[in-house]
């Protein structure tokens, strides 16, 4: 069995409308998933609002899920949880959130 850990992620929103979710890179990522609810927790793996998978780095280096749709207000709580496949097989990282 595996000691891999999913690496924290970074949520960021530079602006009121959208926000960002990433990890740096390692050797070994091939995928990083983001599923993701806004003031609500996540009590099953299936009750969340976005859910995508991302298959490559973006400029700058990282895996990065990007909403620019939702309009954030002071006091919302980003609900996620992520994946990452690493070395061909799946792992998660729960109970993950983030208030702007």
């Amino acid at each position: 069995m595996s000691g891999y850990q999913v690496p924290l992620a970074r949520v960021t929103s530079s602006e009121r409308r959208g926000f960002e979710v990433s990890i740096d890179d390692e050797p070994g990522i091939s995928l990083f998933g983001f599923h993701g609810r806004l003031n609500e927790p996540i009590v099953d793996l299936g009750n969340q609002t976005w859910a995508a998978d991302i298959i490559g780095k973006d400029k700058d280096g990282r895996w990065t899920y990007t909403n620019r749709d939702v309009e954030l207000k002071d006091g919302d709580v980003l609900y996620y949880w992520t994946t990452v496949r690493y070395n061909g097989r799946d792992y998660h990282r729960m109970n993950q959130s983030a208030g702007f």
